[in-house]
């Protein structure tokens, strides 16, 4: 009896949420560290597709999901059955301002998705909005944060704050701080596949090519590449190279290239990676190849680069760490130009599967999110296996 009446609840809860907004729609709590009983009556009644935990384990039911697998008519009659109840038709008209906003945010940007959908399940933030000192700007204010969203989503050029300011605000400082960029960051976050991984503001600003100055960006390289410029070729990489040194090459020298090459035109294989320590150990093992440091996240100088070498490169390998972020690394650098993970292979860490760290709750959940990725996940299999054993650091690697 105690655990129909858990499910009760639950059902009760769906139905004064649809008696409340005249339909199903977004994503609705229905607890928190819930027991494998309670999570297997859920699973029984819903199916498992629609069920979702997050790093918090609060399961989530996913609406868009249930109603894959039958109508709305038909698991309200379910739900009814259940409780033993009728259920009536609700027919509801909020023309509120904050209602009204989400609408017309939704029929503006489709394509932040993530974004409608969260607002959909929760328009608490916006009604705050209207209810706060700056009310009568608020739709401007959502509007331009969903355009700079909408831009950084796509974008792949170092640009700074003030340059968004100034182009979406029509105000260089307007971004810099306060309440606009707060909603930027807020809604990068929703709409990005990284947002779960990259938990410093200034990481998620660089992901998408956020700088606060273009002196500062550059790539670290060791190797054999000499480049052409405005008809002169420059050499300094190379001999940097040949006194055992990395190479620090700015965004201005990257963006003009006419053409690199590996030193005597022989291809040469190249490796990116992620951390200090191992791309000074490769770096020491002094073989002919070239690697690239991506420092965590590549920036734009580490994207531009790779980009440029890679297509030139004998083969193309990524070494990082095996855990989400490190994977989720590899996959970007790949979706640049191919590659193969290096050192971090699923019989890497089966090989090393003594010294594998455990995945927090919040690495763990952004693994399950990159496993839901539609466009499909490259590295699928050392993801799983991570997921269930736990993932290699770099600094563990040995031969």
């Amino acid at each position: 009896m105690e655990r129909e009446a858990f499910l009760d609840r639950v059902l009760d809860k769906v139905v004064r949420r649809y008696e409340r907004k005249g339909t199903l729609s977004g994503t609705m709590k229905l607890g928190q560290s819930l027991s494998s009983r309670e999570m297997a009556l859920l699973g029984n009644f819903f199916g498992l597709d629609p069920l979702r935990i997050n790093a918090r384990e609060e399961v989530r039911l996913y609406f868009d999901k249930l109603l894959e697998n039958g109508s709305l008519q038909q698991w309200l009659n379910r739900i009814a059955d259940q409780l033993g109840c009728s259920i009536a038709p609700v027919q509801i008209h909020d023309r509120s301002p904050a209602r009204l906003l989400r609408s017309r945010l939704s029929l503006a940007f489709p394509e932040l998705e993530p974004l409608i959908a969260s607002l959909k399940d929760d328009c608490t933030p916006l009604e705050r909005m209207f209810s706060g000192k700056e009310k009568d700007s608020a739709g401007e204010h959502c509007f331009q944060a969903a355009e700079t969203v909408r831009f950084l989503l796509g974008n792949s050029e170092p640009i700074t704050l003030s340059e968004l300011g100034a182009r979406f605000c029509n105000d260089s400082k307007r971004l810099r701080q306060g309440k606009l960029r707060a909603l930027v960051m807020e809604w990068l976050r929703i709409c990005s596949p990284d947002g779960d991984i990259l938990e410093k503001e200034s990481d998620l600003l660089a992901r998408y090519h956020v700088l606060s100055d273009r002196l500062t960006v550059h790539a670290v390289f060791y190797g054999p590449v000499i480049y052409e410029k405005d008809g002169k070729v420059f050499d300094w990489i190379l001999r940097l190279y040949q006194h055992g040194e990395p190479a620090i090459i700015g965004w201005s020298t990257l963006r003009n290239i006419d053409r690199i090459s590996w030193y005597g035109d022989e291809p040469l294989p190249l490796i990116c990676c992620e951390n200090e320590a191992p791309f000074s150990r490769l770096m020491r093992e002094n073989r002919q190849q070239g690697v690239l440091f991506t420092s965590g996240f590549p920036g734009s100088a580490v994207q531009r680069l790779y980009q440029l070498l890679g297509p030139r490169a004998s083969a193309c390998y990524h070494w990082g760490d095996s855990d989400p972020a490190g994977l989720r690394i590899a996959a970007l650098m790949h979706t640049l130009f191919p590659l193969q993970l290096y050192r971090c292979t699923f019989k890497t860490l089966q090989h090393h599967k003594h010294c594998l760290l455990p995945l927090t709750a919040k690495q763990r959940y952004a693994a399950e999110r990159l496993l839901l990725d539609q466009s499909g996940f490259p590295f699928t299999e050392e993801l799983l296996f991570t997921l269930d054993n736990g993932w290699l650091e770099q600094e563990s690697w040995q031969e």
